[in-house]
């Protein structure tokens, strides 16, 4: 019925049939794992801050004090995000106090932008405020940030940070 030839064809046939399928469901595999990876990159674009000056005391009898915020953006991943914007949150009114010794309006945040990120970079800025201090709640752990940007493929992107914990469940999560 079958010849060792025709045999070996239908063998070969099969094989390649089955070759053809691995082969593309190894693809579409990469395809979902790159995928994934640039969704966890996007979410990965955080920011932090510290206080490199904070004061334990009220600076002036009006209860004020005077705080140097090192705010610093990243950007973990392989590729470029653009038109970045940070909105720093706080608890209470702040005021910025600029370099050449004006003082803005009181307001409940401070906005940062950047028009291009790099992959794998960093962007920081250093804000000095001033605003009513609380023994109680310090400044720099009621601070939250929301951060908008586009990612490569030119999709709008928004994350927060610090994402909602047990102990501030107040947070907004993303």
């Amino acid at each position: 019925m079958f010849d060792a030839q025709g045999v070996a064809d239908l063998f070969v046939a099969v094989a390649t049939v089955a070759a053809a399928v691995f082969a593309g469901w190894q693809v579409r595999e990469l395809v979902r794992q790159q995928r994934e990876v640039e969704r966890l990159e996007t979410r990965a674009v955080s920011v932090m801050w510290q206080a490199t000056i904070a004061p334990h005391k009220p600076d002036a009898p009006d209860g004020f004090a005077v705080w140097v915020l090192e705010i610093t953006l990243t950007n973990p991943g392989r590729m470029p995000i653009d038109n970045v914007h940070c909105t720093i949150h706080f608890d209470r009114p702040v005021r910025r106090l600029r370099h050449d010794g004006t003082t803005d309006e009181p307001a409940p945040s401070l906005a940062l932008e950047q028009t291009v990120l790099l992959g794998g970079a960093t962007r920081s800025w250093t804000r000095t405020i001033r605003a009513r201090f609380d023994a109680e709640i310090w400044l720099t752990t009621a601070m939250r940030a929301t951060m908008t940007f586009d990612d490569m493929h030119g999709n709008p992107q928004t994350t927060s940070w610090p994402r909602r914990t047990a102990q501030r469940p107040d947070l907004v999560a993303d």
